[in-house]
This record gives structure tokens, sequence and C-alpha cells, in this order.
């Protein structure tokens, strides 16, 4: 397993530092109108709810991931259920990465505002939302971008295995050459093979429990930068 499981390791070293576990249990972040009813301007409201949902419907497609990272059998399942396995991870990740793209572009609207915005009050909070809930965005994309690559590493492992053979010839050798075909292109390809000879044999489900257990220490840093957003949204819309 070790031949496919380091370029995984090497994917996902260095994760953000979550918080504290001393640390008080982070705001809940809402959509602003279900909170109170304050005076707001109306323009900020819709944004910032806009972003609010795309980092809420992200929160949910990472818990699926997680679920579906922890359950799924890519090892011994049928062909057709191992693409369909890989398939449903893709789906998650890409939805995430286009509701991450929605947010991020909700978000650079109220960085706009905030900087038009003559009361000094408004202007720092406003910011301070929109900063928080940003890098909240930006983890989830984080994950949804490192399983993807977690799946080009596998999907490349066993287009390796599959002309690994008899007749291995050029090929193996045009797949070695390509690294595309292997992984991405910030992930050493020759961690992905063995020069002497087929790749060592692997527990795929190993990489996923693995992956799983580290999206999930990674959704403390998210909740901690929602929960700061959250702490902000009063601030950010009032007082127009």
């Amino acid at each position: 397993m070790l031949t496919l499981l380091v370029p995984i390791l090497v994917l996902l070293a260095a994760p953000s530092p979550a918080p504290s576990s001393d640390a008080p249990a982070p705001s809940p972040l809402k959509e602003i109108g279900r909170v109170q009813s304050v005076s707001v301007c109306s323009a900020i409201v819709v944004h910032a709810n806009s972003a609010i949902s795309s980092a809420l419907d992200n929160d949910q497609d990472l818990a699926l991931v997680i679920n579906r990272l922890r359950t799924t059998d890519l090892d011994d399942s049928t062909e057709i259920k191992r693409r369909n396995g890989m398939a449903d991870l893709s789906t998650l990740a890409g939805r995430i990465r286009m509701s991450a793209a929605s947010g991020w572009a909700e978000i650079k609207r109220l960085r706009t505002m905030a900087a038009q915005t003559a009361e000094p009050t408004r202007k720092t909070e406003l910011k301070k939302f929109a900063d928080a809930l940003s890098g909240a965005i930006a983890r989830q994309r984080k994950a949804a971008v490192d399983l993807d690559r977690m799946l080009t590493i596998i999907d490349g492992r066993r287009a390796v295995e599959d002309v690994d053979g008899p007749d291995l010839g050029e090929q193996r050798a045009a797949i070695v050459a390509d690294p595309n075909r292997v992984t991405s292109s910030s992930i050493d390809p020759g961690l992905m093979r063995n020069p002497a000879g087929p790749p060592a044999p692997s527990r795929v489900d190993d990489i996923l429990r693995t992956v799983a257990e580290d999206f999930q220490s990674r959704t403390q840093a998210i909740l901690s930068d929602e929960g700061t957003a959250a702490d902000h949204t009063l601030g950010a819309t009032t007082g127009c």
C-alpha cells in the first residue's frame, strides 16, 4: 500500500491548525433574516445570505464526502460499483468547488460594499464577516481539490495496473511517461510506481478512511471560521 499511500499523505500534509478543544463552541452560522429582525441594508443582506448559503451547502456536501469515504468499497466491489463510487465522490467535489466559487463572488461584492461604507463600525464588521466566511469557504474548497487529486491518483494507479501484464511494453511506458495520467502536477509521479515492475498490491479503502479522518479534523477550523463570521453578522447589517 505504500506506493499509493505516500502521495496521498503528501497531499494531506500540513493541514490548517484546528481550534483548541478547550475553546468555546463557535457560534452557529445562519442566514441573517432568520436570526433577528433589525434595520439592515437590503443589498448587504442579500449578498451575505448568498455567501452564507454557499458555505452551509458546502458543509452538507463535505459531511456527505466524509460519510462516503468511510463507507465506499473500492477494493472488493464490482467494477461498476467502483466506478459509481468514484463518480459519486467526484460529483461531490465538483459541487463544493462550484459553490465555493459562487460564495467567493458574493464575498467580493461584500468587500466592495465595505470599502464604500462610510459608517466606521459597519465597515469594520462587514470586512471581518467577509474575511472569516472567505476563510471557511477556502478550507472547504481545499478539501474538494484534495479529494479530486486523491481520485486522480487512485484512477491513475488503476490505469497502470490494468496494463501491467505479459505484454506490458509501450502501453505502460506511455502511462508512466505522462504524469497527468497518474497524478496532479503538484505530486511527484515517481512515488506512484515501482520502476522494477508492477505496483505492489494496496488497499484503496484504507486510503479513503485515512482521508475521511483528515477531512473530519478540518471541519473544526471551518466551523471556527463560520462562527467568527456569525459573530459579525449583526454589526455588518445594522444601522443602515
